[in-house]
């Protein structure tokens, strides 16, 4: 009660501009237009200017990922993995394309084919110490849980 959802000021750059839309009421992310027709060379990799600038609110940050449908029969992925776009970040957001399977691959103007997921970012301090508390886990990694 009393909560009001912020907003996300965009500022369109490209002529060709659409604004990123959620598919569906239940859809977590946003799907990001390619303002302009693009192109992978096989094996390669390029970056492309998505045609906007936003103002994330404080305390949030934006997380961009292919669309699952692209990511699984396309193979398309983000060179970094993981694109993330700060709160005080106010540049053109851009990203760094490739395909997995290293054939080539093309796309029109105002494919979805990236997605942004904005998430609240929980303000800590960073602490130096001697010794950490103990857990169950330990120091048990990489599958110590079980698959």
């Amino acid at each position: 009660m009393g909560d009001s959802i912020p907003f996300l000021d965009i500022k369109p750059i490209h002529p060709d501009f659409r604004a990123p839309k959620q598919a569906t009421d239940g859809s977590a992310g946003f799907d990001l237009y390619m303002p302009e027709a693009g192109h992978i060379p096989a094996g390669g990799k390029v970056k492309v200017g998505l045609g906007f600038a936003t103002a994330i609110p404080k305390g949030y940050v934006g997380l961009i990922s292919p669309r699952s449908g692209v990511g699984t029969k396309q193979t398309l992925e983000l060179a970094n993995t993981i694109g993330v776009i700060d709160a005080d970040y106010r540049g053109e957001w851009m990203a760094t394309l490739r395909i997995k399977d290293g054939e080539p691959y093309s796309w029109e103007a105002q494919a979805r084919l990236l997605q942004v997921v904005v998430v609240p970012v929980p303000q800590i301090h960073l602490r130096v110490v001697s010794e950490l508390d103990d857990t169950e886990r330990g120091e048990g990694g990489h599958g110590s849980t079980g698959l």
